[in-house]
């Protein structure tokens, strides 16, 4: 079950989604060093809400379905704006964007519903399952959020590595940044 629990967390934390895709923005645009706020508020969402989902995981099931329903909304108004935001983003501001803090990278996991079922999925289906030791049962969701944020840090240096050629074709860039937010936005909306 540990194998199973690792490899769901890496593959949910390290594939494209809001955090990744805005943490290789930020990188870009500010370098891993301008970004480090926005990921630690990353890191602090993901360790608030597994928090929260650890402590309310038999409420939050009963409810979650609707729970899911008014986050996608929120999440889907929040997405459309930060396509927005990284679409029409000048160049010369790079360097004072305001979109990349550490209360941006947190409030970003309570609206972001990959995340928020992510958490959940894996405090019910494995946190809560292994053991009633309220020890092992935070232990879970420590590496939980470690994992979670460990996928934008690394989305976040390859923004760093990709750099170069990211800025060559920075139009393209852009347009296939705030594309791939919005289908994110639609598919969580409509999913």
């Amino acid at each position: 079950m540990l194998i199973s629990f690792i490899l769901y967390t890496v593959f949910m934390s390290y594939t494209p989604g809001p955090n990744n895709l805005l943490a290789l923005d930020g990188s870009l645009r500010m370098g891993f060093k301008g970004t480090k706020r926005f990921l630690f508020g990353i890191g602090l969402g993901f360790l608030s809400l597994a928090i929260i989902c650890l402590i309310f995981s038999t409420f939050i099931s009963l409810y979650f379905k609707n729970f899911v329903f008014i986050i996608k909304i929120f999440g889907f108004i929040y997405l459309i704006y930060l396509a927005y935001s990284v679409f029409t983003h000048n160049d010369k501001d790079s360097k004072s964007c305001s979109c990349y803090r550490l209360r941006d990278g947190l409030f970003l996991q309570y609206m972001n519903p990959k995340t928020i079922v992510y958490v959940l999925t894996a405090i019910v289906s494995y946190a809560t399952v292994q053991s009633s030791n309220y020890f092992v049962m935070l232990s879970y969701t420590f590496v939980i959020a470690l994992i979670g944020a460990s996928g934008a840090i690394a989305w976040s240096l390859m923004g760093v590595c990709f750099k170069k050629w990211l800025i060559k074709y920075n139009k393209t860039y852009k347009f296939i940044m705030s594309a791939s937010l919005v289908i994110l936005a639609c598919m969580m909306l409509f999913d």
